[in-house]
């Protein structure tokens, strides 16, 4: 999709906020599959206007909120309560993902790659949230539709070099060494999970393909 890497905000002298440019080909393209626009452009923002996938991921998993109220709704804030200035904070912050990189070689089922996700997840999850600044991320990220993506990993040599490389940038990470009890041997590196500013996990898995 063209405009994957595009700058998605820039400065807004009018009202101090930030000014949010989806990429229209996306917009058109999330359109075609039956959402609105307010709806299309509100999940590029929350998905750091990446992908028409990822976007109508997004969508889905958000299908129960209203997402057809203009997005300028969420960026100027609606509250009048003294929890205003929190409320205004929240909305500038920069978008969070979590990225699952899928050790392919293994060729794991179904079953048991959505086990390794799901164990790649709360581990990531729980090895956060007792930190509070970690864990204020997490609920930005919470409140942003907590996008998570899955992708496709060669090996396990790669995943241990995006871990490391997760690590010199100060990206939380965790890589699942699998026990062996099924489908795959005993400490094999099955998932590698990831979670940090978009832009940041980006410079880490940003070539790799969707599972």
């Amino acid at each position: 999709m063209s405009g994957e890497n595009q700058e998605t905000t820039e400065s807004s002298e009018d009202n101090g906020q930030s000014l949010f440019i989806p990429d229209d080909v996306a917009v058109d393209q999330l359109m075609s599959l039956g959402f609105s626009k307010n709806a299309a452009i509100r999940a590029l923002f929350y998905t750091g206007n990446q992908t028409v996938d990822i976007a109508a991921d997004w969508l889905l998993e958000n299908s129960d909120k209203n997402l057809d109220t203009p997005l300028e709704n969420d960026l100027q804030g609606t509250s009048d309560s003294s929890d205003e200035d929190d409320s205004e904070d929240f909305l500038s912050a920069d978008t969070y993902k979590m990225v699952f990189v899928v050790n392919s070689e293994l060729n794991m089922g179904v079953g048991k790659v959505a086990a390794q996700v799901a164990h790649a997840a709360l581990s990531l999850f729980r090895n956060m949230i007792d930190t509070d600044a970690k864990a204020q991320m997490l609920i930005v990220w919470g409140h942003m539709g907590e996008t998570k993506i899955v992708l496709r990993g060669d090996n396990s040599t790669q995943l241990e070099a995006l871990s490391q490389q997760a690590d010199t940038l100060g990206l939380d990470n965790y890589l699942v060494h699998d026990a062996g009890h099924t489908q795959v041997a005993p400490g094999s590196r099955t998932v590698l999970g990831i979670f940090g500013k978009v832009t940041e996990v980006d410079r880490v898995t940003g070539t790799l393909k969707l599972l």
